[in-house]
């Protein structure tokens, strides 16, 4: 893809700087980000790439078959791509590198966005499939590098700075060994320290909980482990200790020693600012002034998506001014003026041709007409007419309509006259029938031929001209009433141009709802009134300028109808009142769309069909022929609701009005010149005619048609009805009626969970015997019975789960399990289906506002506007938090520079990484110090150094006194963060508890690992095998790989004192050991143990 500057690498035997082409054929590649077919299903894709890669048909169909149960894809076989989840396709990419027998295989985050288990099963196939292959990965998880990587190498910097075996790293890098211990309500953290200073004088206390208590122990002390680890198993029950565990440095303390950015300040959040005192609080809390700040954020973030998208914007204002320019300036033609006199000449035709036939040419007229034609320059030809026109219509009948106009015929005419008989020359005239106005122009031409014979004048001619009667009134009233003037024009194609116009206002609105930026905006604080009606008055005030140029260009013309004042007035009612209807409309209409694009062109599409569409076909229907007045009145009434049909109407129906009143008056004008009065003049007119002008013209705002009164009505109503409809949505007030109706007709409960763990229904049965007071003040964050159906499918089962402050909970679980639906039940993205909740004492049911101003929310996917920078959108919830301006812009500064992205700060988030998008997130959340935070998965897609660095802040957020509610894939964060954490398997919580509860309760035994010295022999480590046979007979050998033993014991009840010291002997005593490891059976496998479970 890319050259390097410098050097080169020998892949598979060949150079990538001379022979790429072979290196290709022997490689395979997962990219960061899936490239695949959408439309292509998961077989065709392994057929098209195994083929690709020189395999046969046969070969390339066993492919298929093989990576597809290895991949457990059996069921998405024929899927196409576009349906699969995103798990599923990062699978497909990996059979994509794999297949076709590639021997080197590059996979760039080939689990990025895999929950833990996918992750597991795509690690098993990996280490199936390393065999024969060489296999370069690049990761985050550090525990993926730890399980897959046979050599682990960390860059920083663009330069390698280490690389070796796990192992080796942990010893040479790493810090020791991490003792947890589970307290019991009565831990002595004191006698506990006591013991452990006993045999370690240095020690001290990492981490202290309510629920759990860490030290670091020195590995240079691992020789005393087994004396302290007795003292501690035999004092563990009067120090109350419930249980403890001892786990290895991890590859993420490897990675913070020797690959972190140095330019971040990873100590920071031990001095974290944004916890100080001297912070500015929020000014406003309640009345006008926090409307005001929030008026001025929703401001902010309307002029910003302007100013940064100004070109589409330009378009926007002149797509409606440039239609009226395309309708004005060839509507010139079209109106009900007279039509223009039309000379009768060969000139209007294209190379005409003039046949002649001469016959008996008794008066000399033949020679006349040959001159009179040559005169004009036209060809002519000589012949029979009749004989040489049916031939030529035979040969080349286009050549005949299109040059054969006219022609003429010279012959003699005997007349009885007195008795005898006396000849006179006839001229017989010929014209061709398809073009038009040729009979009367082969009639002028043979008058003016005679003319010049008789008059003797070779340089004399005849002008001949078709002038057409004036249209009668009658005329002129059916021309109008069909349409046939500019307003009628005017009205279709301007109404064309604002269907485009107004959909453009919903693409914005899509995008701030569908990356959920309006629902975050909510959480934090913004009233629902005032995000609609700042919304609608910025976008109202861009409608105002698109008016005023559409009026401008039209007054340029200065065409009847809308050259005065009156005129313009009149035209601005009407784009007035179609602005005012269609607005609350679009703001509807965004519930329905995904994709910004989509929206924008199949909202033009249903306006255009029933706007412009239905307009045309109802004037059609209303013409007289067809009688159906009885059908026309009716639905134009109820069309008048729809904005776009009836703008299209009332530009209409007012230049019908218009074209009436100059009418009546010309009439009228007519008639006082020879002294009729208006009852006498229309005396003699037609129904028509009276109908029209005996009653009061140029009135445009009646009721009856041509008025617009109608359109002015219904489109405010219609307005004001979309509106009220658009507060219910957002008021959840038609959510709640729809919810509570179905309940009464259908109710959902919580099923019963048979197999409930005994600390689940312990916290069950707590939180449903305690009273509301007794929840409220006991629990900053409490829910009871909390359930969730989407229609049949119950996705969330009456959890009960209290969180107190100083507490972060985890909640862990595969994609699907129900954690996602939960987080949005608690912060008001949906509705519960049952139960209850209590946030600081608000009701989540029907306190959902003033649940908002006491939490912050980091949701799993950037809730983000891309035009704004980062310093704008931290302004912007601080505004709506209540913040005074300059108290917002040192919060600012003061935010970015704690969670160190402070020169990002100017960046537009569409120019950020994924890493500085999730600080900014949090940035958000942190705003306002509120009570209580939700973390949604909020290290995803960060590297190890920034995720380091965010468990510091939280760590440090938990310890000033906050309740955290955090959901992760990253289950090494959990167990660095959470004081508590439940797994969810199917809506259920399977297990609670604290990480080190869950350890010793559900995790099989522990892992340890061997390194033999380089130069032992094969005798040396069958040694080895034999004293871990004889002294540790539980202990399996996992993996033999080069100069490493790895075991895992799954009996749990060999305490820890008897396994350090059995391997402390073994170093002692057989020399081939260079040094061990030993650590508990990590979170994951408790994970892994339950989500295997999951539908």
């Amino acid at each position: 893809m890319i050259t390097p500057t410098s050097g080169t690498a020998i892949i598979n035997g060949y150079d990538i700087r001379r022979d790429m082409y072979s290196v290709r054929k022997s490689m395979g590649i997962c990219p960061q980000h899936d490239v695949i077919f959408e439309d292509l299903t998961v077989a065709e894709h392994l057929y098209f790439y195994s083929r690709l890669k020189g395999l046969s048909k046969k070969q390339a169909a066993e492919e298929i078959d093989k990576y597809i149960e290895m991949m457990e894809l059996t069921d998405e076989r024929n899927a196409k791509a576009s349906t699969l989840s995103g798990g599923m396709k990062r699978k497909l990419s990996v059979c994509v590198a794999l297949c076709g027998n590639s021997k080197v295989i590059m996979l760039d985050e080939p689990t990025s966005g895999m929950d833990p288990s996918a992750r597991r099963a795509l690690w098993d196939l990996l280490l199936t499939q390393k065999k024969g292959r060489t296999i370069l990965l690049t990761t985050h998880f550090m525990d993926e590098a730890d399980v897959l990587g046979d050599r682990i190498a960390i860059m920083a910097d663009g330069e390698l700075k280490c690389c070796g075996s796990s192992f080796f790293l942990k010893k040479k890098y790493g810090a020791g060994y991490i003792m947890t211990i589970a307290k019991g309500p009565n831990c002595d953290v004191g006698k506990v320290t006591t013991l452990l200073k006993t045999f370690i004088p240095e020690i001290e206390i990492s981490t202290n909980t309510d629920s759990e208590l860490t030290y670091l122990l020195p590995e240079n002390r691992v020789s005393v482990f087994e004396g302290m680890l007795t003292q501690l198993e035999g004092q563990s029950s009067s120090m109350g200790v419930k249980s403890y565990g001892i786990s290895l440095t991890t590859l993420e303390d490897v990675f913070m020693k020797v690959g972190a950015d140095p330019t971040q300040e990873l100590n920071k959040p031990q001095d974290l600012s944004l916890e100080d005192d001297n912070l500015p609080k929020p000014s406003y809390t309640s009345s006008m002034n926090l409307i005001k700040n929030q008026c001025a954020a929703m401001f902010l973030k309307k002029y910003k998506a302007i100013q940064r998208s100004w070109l589409l914007w330009l378009v926007h204002f002149f797509l409606p001014p440039l239609f009226v320019i395309l309708i004005m300036a060839p509507s010139r033609l079209i109106g009900i003026n007279d039509l223009p006199a039309m000379p009768l000449t060969l000139s209007k035709y294209e190379d005409p041709i003039v046949l002649v036939e001469k016959g008996d040419d008794l008066g000399g007229y033949y020679d006349s007409y040959k001159e009179l034609i040559k005169w004009k320059n036209y060809d002519v030809e000589d012949g029979r007419i009749v004989d040489d026109m049916i031939q030529l219509t035979k040969d080349s009948p286009g050549t005949v309509r299109k040059h054969y106009i006219v022609g003429a015929s010279f012959n003699h005419t005997e007349v009885e006259m007195q008795g005898s008989s006396k000849a006179f020359p006839t001229l017989t005239v010929w014209f061709n029938n398809d073009p038009y106005h040729s009979p009367g122009v082969a009639l002028s031409l043979a008058l003016s031929a005679v003319f010049r014979k008789i008059s003797s004048c070779n340089d004399c001619d005849m002008q001949f001209t078709n002038d057409p009667f004036p249209f009668s009134d009658e005329t002129q009233v059916n021309k109008i009433v069909k349409g046939e003037n500019k307003g009628q024009q005017l009205a279709v194609y301007l109404t064309c141009a604002f269907v485009f116009t107004s959909c453009f206002y919903i693409m914005f609105l899509i995008k701030e709802n569908t990356s959920k930026s309006r629902h975050l905006q909510f959480v934090a604080g913004v009233k629902i009134y005032v995000f609609w009606i700042v919304n609608f008055l910025c976008d109202f005030a861009t409608y105002l300028v698109i008016i005023v140029l559409t009026l401008i260009t039209l007054v340029s013309f200065q065409e009847d109808g809308y050259k005065t004042a009156e005129d313009l007035g009149r035209f601005f009612v009407i784009l007035l009142y179609f602005g005012w209807a269609f607005f609350p409309m679009i703001y509807i209409a965004t519930y329905f769309f995904d994709v910004p694009a989509n929206g924008f062109a199949r909202m033009s599409a249903i306006c255009y069909c029933a706007g412009v569409i239905s307009f045309q076909i109802i004037k059609i229907m209303k013409m007289e022929a067809f009688k159906l007045k009885y059908v026309t009145d009716p639905l134009h009434y109820i069309m008048l609701l729809i904005p776009h049909y009836s703008l299209a109407s009332g530009i209409s129906e007012s230049y019908t009005t218009f074209s009436y009143q100059k009418l009546c008056d010309v009439l009228f004008e007519k008639c006082a010149l020879v002294g009729l009065n208006k009852h006498d003049c229309l005396r003699n007119m037609t129904e028509k005619i009276v109908d029209i002008c005996g009653n009061p013209v140029g009135v445009y705002y009646k009721w009856d048609s041509p008025g617009i009164a109608r359109n002015i009505l219904f489109s405010t109503i219609g307005g004001f009805a979309l509106f009220l409809i658009l507060f219910l949505i957002e008021y959840d007030t038609i959510t709640r009626l729809v919810e509570r109706l179905i309940f009464k007709l259908k109710p959902q409960y919580p099923i019963e969970n048979i197999d409930e763990d005994s600390d689940v229904a312990e916290e069950r049965k707590r939180i449903r015997d305690m009273t509301v007071g007794e929840l409220t003040t006991t629990y900053d964050l409490a829910v009871k019975d909390l359930t969730k159906y989407y229609k049949k499918f119950l996705a969330v089962n009456g959890l009960c789960l209290g969180v107190k402050r100083y507490e972060c909970f985890g909640l862990l679980g595969a994609n699907g399990a129900g954690k996602t639906s939960t987080f949005k039940m608690m912060t008001g993205d949906v509705r519960m289906t049952y139960g209850e909740g209590w946030v600081k004492g608000h009701r989540l049911r029907s306190e959902m506002r003033q649940v908002h101003r006491v939490i912050g929310y980091c949701p799993q996917f950037d809730a983000l506007l891309d035009d704004m920078t980062a310093r704008e959108t931290i302004i912007m919830y601080a505004l709506i938090k209540g913040f005074q301006s300059i108290d917002a812009s040192y919060l600012a500064e003061n935010l970015s520079q704690s969670l160190d992205f402070r020169a990002h700060i100017d960046k537009q988030v569409k120019q950020m990484s994924g890493g500085n998008k999730r600080k900014l997130s949090t940035a958000i959340a942190l705003i306002g110090d509120p009570s209580i935070l939700f973390f949604d998965e909020p290290t995803s897609g960060m590297d190890p150094a920034t995720k380091h660095f965010f468990r510091g802040m939280v760590c440090k957020i938990r310890d000033k006194g906050k309740c955290i509610v955090l959901t992760s894939h990253g289950l090494e964060e959990c167990e660095a963060l959470c004081t508590r954490l439940a797994i969810m398997v199917n809506g259920n919580f399977k297990c609670l508890g604290s990480v080190q509860h869950l350890k010793n309760k559900f995790a099989k035994g522990c892992s340890f690992s061997i390194k033999i010295k380089k130069d032992a022999s094969e005798d040396s480590t069958r040694k080895i095998e034999k004293y871990i046979e004889e002294n540790l007979p539980t202990a399996q050998l996992r993996e033999s790989h080069e100069d490493l033993l790895t075991y895992s014991i799954s009996n749990s009840d060999v305490p820890w004192s008897k396994m350090f010291g059995v391997l402390e002997a073994g170093r002692r005593n057989i020399n081939e050991i260079e040094d061990y490891s030993l650590g508990q059976g990590s979170l994951e496998q408790v994970f892994l143990s339950f989500t295997k479970k999951q539908n």
